[in-house]
């Protein structure tokens, strides 16, 4: 099973992954890694394959102001077209807001 957890930041994500999903690997911060891929000059799409069967939470990076500096415009449409990968083959996505779940695909869980 793959659950992809968003929302802003500081909302619960990870805490709710941990109630909700026990059994599953924990990946925090999907937002951080691709930020650090990218660093390292490499495709963020490579981490895929490394998030099938976690819980993974990520901030929502897409809202707001668009950024002026290329380089973080560029960051913010990777984490963007990762999230969309892994959203397609997740078995949930749950938007977190204020700790509590919004299941936009998958079943839902009561808490």
């Amino acid at each position: 099973m793959t659950v992809l957890l968003i929302g802003g930041a500081w909302q619960g994500k990870a805490a709710l992954a941990e109630r909700l999903y026990p059994a599953l690997p924990l990946t925090k911060n999907l937002h951080q890694m691709v930020r650090q891929t990218l660093a390292a000059g490499r495709d963020p799409m490579e981490l895929l394959p490394a998030l099938r069967g976690h819980a993974v939470t990520c901030d929502e990076v897409g809202c707001g102001v668009v950024p002026l500096d290329p380089e973080e415009e560029r960051y913010r449409e990777a984490v963007g077209r990762l999230c969309c990968a892994l959203a397609a083959e997740a078995d949930a996505v749950v938007r977190v807001i204020a700790g509590v779940p919004q299941y936009i695909k998958g079943g839902t869980a009561c808490i």
